[in-house]
């Protein structure tokens, strides 16, 4: 298979985002006229923050935003945009000021990590 098409074809599947495969492609051909070289990396604000919670009830909530999108969130609300019945015994306040400076110092990956004493977990994280 055409290496244009199995770049495609991951993209499709989700397998890379449209950006990288578009860096994968000018990377196959940097002499051509008018390819332009694309960035290694999308700004902070573009990447994906996400928060999954799992109660022993059994409710899963996943949460997914652009970072720029929690920035302004926080900013206006003080808080994330998830139920806060799931979050019950975690202490909202001294999250949210963690996350706020997570975000503000640019952080990638996982950065709360709550394990709670009726087993249901929290992971707060933006995907590098």
């Amino acid at each position: 298979m055409d290496e244009k098409l199995r770049i495609l074809k991951m993209v499709e599947e989700g397998t890379i985002t449209a950006e990288q495969g578009a860096e994968l492609m000018a990377a196959m051909n940097p002499d051509l006229p008018g390819q332009q070289a694309v960035p290694a990396r999308t700004s902070y604000d573009k990447k994906m923050f996400r928060v999954i919670v799992d109660s022993v009830d059994g409710d899963k909530v996943k949460v997914q935003f652009p970072v720029g999108a929690i920035k302004k969130i926080l900013k206006a609300t003080g808080k994330l945009p998830i139920p806060e019945k799931e979050l019950e015994g975690v202490d909202l306040s001294s999250m949210m000021d963690a996350i706020s400076e997570c975000l503000d110092e640019e952080i990638e990956g996982d950065f709360v990590n709550v394990e709670s004493a009726d087993g249901t977990t929290v992971r707060v994280f933006v995907d590098p």
